[in-house]
Parts: structure tokens; sequence; C-alpha cells
């Protein structure tokens, strides 16, 4: 297993934040819906742990930044920084 650890600046109100990181979460649980077997949401939906096969990666945002942080497999360490573009992307899009 390999450490994933990633940190973006997300430059959001607190509201809208949470809103489009919500949506982001659904949205990932329907496009991967083969490769997510589990999404366990924090009481105040201020982070959710999605975990599958051979992973688990904690999500999380707070006042700057949107957060990822888990286990992943080695094969996937070598996608971090295609993970990275796409946190980056959703989040520049919500905007």
């Amino acid at each position: 297993m390999a450490r994933m650890d990633i940190s973006i600046e997300h430059n959001q109100p607190m509201e809208y934040a949470r809103e489009k990181f919500q949506a982001a979460i659904h949205e990932a649980e329907n496009r991967y819906r083969n490769w997510i077997g589990r999404v366990d949401w924090s009481d105040d939906r201020r982070s959710a742990t999605v975990s599958g096969s051979n992973y688990e990666v904690k999500f999380w945002y707070d006042d700057r930044d949107v957060h990822a942080q888990g286990s992943i497999p080695w094969t996937w360490k070598l996608m971090e920084g295609a993970m990275r573009s796409q946190m980056k992307k959703i989040i520049d899009n919500s905007a």
C-alpha cells in the first residue's frame, strides 16, 4: 500500500465549499460505482471516507483547502498527479 496525501486550496466561502464538496463526492459515487464499495460521511458532512477493494481515502475540507488522505494501491500512486489535477479541475469549475 502507498500513502496519498493531497491538499488543494479552494478559495471559496465555506457554505459554497460545503455544497461543492458534497456534490463532488456524490458525483464520484455515481461515476465510479464499480470501484467505490462504500462512502461513510461524518455527522457534519464535512468529510467522507471512500473505500473499496484495497484502498481507503478520507476527503475533507476546511476554510482554505480540500484534502484527500489515505492508503491506496502502489499502482495508483503513479496516478496521484492525475488525481490532483482532477481535484483541481473540480474545484476550479465550481468557482
